[in-house]
């Protein structure tokens, strides 16, 4: 029979000896899980037994984090931007350096000193399970989103999602590739901001990437073949969409910010971009903004 205590220890251990990130936190997490408890109930409750089938279940979970799946698809959830979002295999995990591209895109949008009374349009290009859009429409009064992706499956996921935040009136969630779901929309021109974190891995790089990372969504992580193809499409198209002085945000991978801010300034019709670091110092994030300029 094992207590709270003698479970951590022998997940820790497990999990340490198969080099898995964090080993105590992770069979904490877990734990909380299949218990339905606070982190706080644990220590407090250290020699309480844990139920035989309880105890299973959390076995089960520990042999699958060990084998590399991820512990957000274990637990179905992720936090981002002080939000929990349902995740599942179909969509990507959402991760703390997207939470820069927010930000920075939020401190963007201040600049503006928005007066107008019509809502400010968002465009979310790969939406995932909905985590950028929904954080931004929470954020942004009198917003409205529309939020595209490839997968069905994690359409559902992010429709879920935007029910759980009380935002499914502010999203709309459209099914297929980039800017294509928009025809028929009439909003050429009128888009005050796109945002995207695409799939940036080049795809002779696919096969390098962690065991953990290759248990996610393939579509949302390969790029083509030098890792750009996405950002060429997006900045290609975006002028259409957006109006004079809107704003195109995205993610960047590592090494390749003055590849995208040369596909910008090739463009024409974009400001010379803004590149930001993480807190790793890596950069991450490129903005810019359709020209104000009638001729350019």
């Amino acid at each position: 029979m094992f207590t709270i205590k003698s479970a951590l220890e022998w997940a820790t251990s497990y999990l340490g000896k198969r080099k898995i990130d964090s080993p105590r936190l992770t069979a904490e997490l877990l734990l909380i899980y299949v218990l339905g408890k606070s982190r706080l109930d644990l220590y407090l409750e250290f020699d309480r037994p844990v139920d035989a089938d309880v105890f299973a279940l959390f076995k089960k979970l520990i042999l699958s984090r060990s084998s590399g799946v991820p512990l957000s698809y274990l637990t179905g959830e992720q936090e981002f931007m002080g939000l929990k979002f349902k995740v599942t295999s179909d969509v990507y995990i959402p991760r703390p350096e997207t939470e820069i591209l927010v930000e920075e895109t939020l401190k963007e949008i201040q600049c503006l000193k928005l007066t107008s009374s019509s809502p400010f349009v968002i465009l979310d290009l790969g939406t995932g399970c909905g985590n950028i859009a929904i954080s931004l429409v929470k954020k942004i009064e009198n917003s409205k989103a529309y939020a595209t992706d490839v997968s069905r499956k994690a359409l559902k996921v992010a429709m879920e999602n935007a029910h759980v935040h009380s935002v499914e009136n502010k999203v709309t969630f459209l099914e297929g590739d980039l800017f294509s779901p928009l025809n028929g929309l009439n909003l050429e021109g009128r888009v005050d901001l796109i945002i995207s974190n695409p799939p940036y891995v080049a795809a002779s790089d696919m096969d390098k990437l962690p065991a953990e990372v290759k248990n996610e969504p393939r579509i949302a992580l390969e790029g083509g073949e030098d890792g750009l193809s996405f950002y060429r499409r997006i900045i290609y198209k975006a002028p259409k969409f957006l109006r004079k002085g809107g704003i195109l945000s995205m993610e960047i991978g590592y090494n390749q910010a003055e590849a995208v801010k040369e596909i910008i300034i090739n463009e024409g019709e974009l400001e010379i971009p803004r590149i930001i670091k993480d807190y790793a110092g890596k950069q991450r994030v490129i903005l810019t903004k359709r020209s104000n300029r009638s001729e350019v």
